[in-house]
């Protein structure tokens, strides 16, 4: 008997991508009978409640789609939005499909397969380990995860302590390897489709270099450069950044080795030093207020007049916070997480917006 599996997309604020994928990955899958997809509006704004409840009625009404919205969160977390659409999902086999994500033609079959081969496992195409060398998916398609819904309540779901962009996929199925769950890549390409987009959208830098006032550095050598972020609201973060991969090229034993280093950018002592700061205008200088008293000179600085190393370092500084998590997770072997429970939420279900009795199915508060 073919495995129930729920094919999970959560979205906010999305419904360009959303209105290319959705139809045409249901129409992809109709051959597998025992297949729901999960649509989470992750409180969107941007009319997505309307295009579904117009464009997508054939499909709830035979519940091949089912329709979730919470009114709930202000900006966008990756984690607990995953955390809800697999804890609402009914199937026993549970995958993110982001809403950029093409499933690929009879993706469902695909999945089933795999399953059924090795029941102990994870379907992603994350390689974090390096294991297959001629496998490089592109970084848009790392949210692509399957994995037994019973997995996924072992270890307390996706980590919501990471607050920003990224790693969250990472860091869940490291944490199901430590668990006993075997990786295994999804490889073939016709899976692993998706939609280009701006990095100014993906990790919503936007957002980051609207608060942003600008962004100075000080090169201390060619592996270590000093950071200061300057914000509109008079707040700064500084702190050294490390490449890694030339870190030792004056050292003859990795001029021509580099050192395996996972990540080609570090920061030094793992946290940004923060204060306030201010302009002098009749001394023509900047003023700084460190929150821990540790004075430094500002005038070897220099101001970063480039947008495109203003984006790279602001993705820097958005992904660090998560990556810093995975890692920590990772070297103290720490399997479960959200010790206060995870996926938690007022949800709606198929447009049914009055508070019922939760027997009813129309309203949930999870858990």
């Amino acid at each position: 008997m073919p495995a129930y599996i729920s094919f999970c997309t959560v979205c906010m604020n999305r419904l360009h991508q959303l209105k290319r994928t959705l139809l045409q990955n249901i129409r992809d899958n109709e051959d597998y009978p025992d297949l729901e997809f999960i649509l989470l509006d992750y409180n969107s704004q941007d009319g997505m409640a309307e295009w579904v409840y117009e464009n997508c009625q054939e499909y709830l009404a035979t519940g091949k789609l089912v329709y979730y919205r919470t009114y709930s969160p202000a900006v966008f977390n990756h984690s607990h939005s995953k955390n809800v659409a697999f804890t609402l999902a009914t199937g026993d086999i549970v995958c993110s499909i982001n809403a950029d994500h093409y499933t690929g033609r009879n993706y469902a079959h695909y999945v089933h397969d795999a399953f059924e081969k090795g029941n102990n496992i994870v379907l992603t195409p994350i390689d974090f380990f390096k294991t297959k060398g001629n496998h490089r998916p592109p970084g848009d398609v790392m949210g692509k995860v399957c994995v037994k819904k019973s997995d996924f309540l072992s270890v307390n779901g996706f980590d919501e302590s990471m607050g920003n962009y990224g790693f969250e996929d990472y860091d869940f199925i490291n944490r199901l390897e430590m668990s006993g769950v075997r990786r295994v890549l999804i490889e073939d390409p016709s899976f692993l489709e998706f939609i280009a987009h701006s990095d100014e959208e993906r990790y919503s830098t936007g957002k980051l270099t609207g608060h942003l006032d600008s962004v100075y550095i000080h090169y201390c050598s060619p592996a270590i450069t000093k950071i200061i972020f300057l914000y509109k609201d008079s707040r700064f973060e500084e702190g050294t950044i490390i490449d890694n991969y030339s870190i030792d090229a004056d050292n003859p034993i990795f001029a021509y080795t580099p050192r395996n280093s996972r990540f080609e950018f570090s920061l030094k002592e793992q946290h940004w030093n923060t204060g306030r700061w201010n302009w002098n205008g009749s001394q023509d200088k900047m003023l700084f207020y460190p929150d821990t008293g540790t004075r430094f000179s500002f005038e070897s600085y220099f101001p970063v007049s480039d947008p495109g190393i203003v984006q790279d370092a602001v993705r820097f500084r958005h992904l660090l916070a998560s990556r810093s998590i995975m890692e920590q997770n990772l070297e103290t072997k720490k399997i479960m997480v959200n010790p206060l429970g995870f996926g938690r939420d007022i949800i709606f279900k198929n447009f049914n917006h009055a508070r019922k009795d939760r027997l009813a199915g129309d309203f949930f508060i999870l858990p």
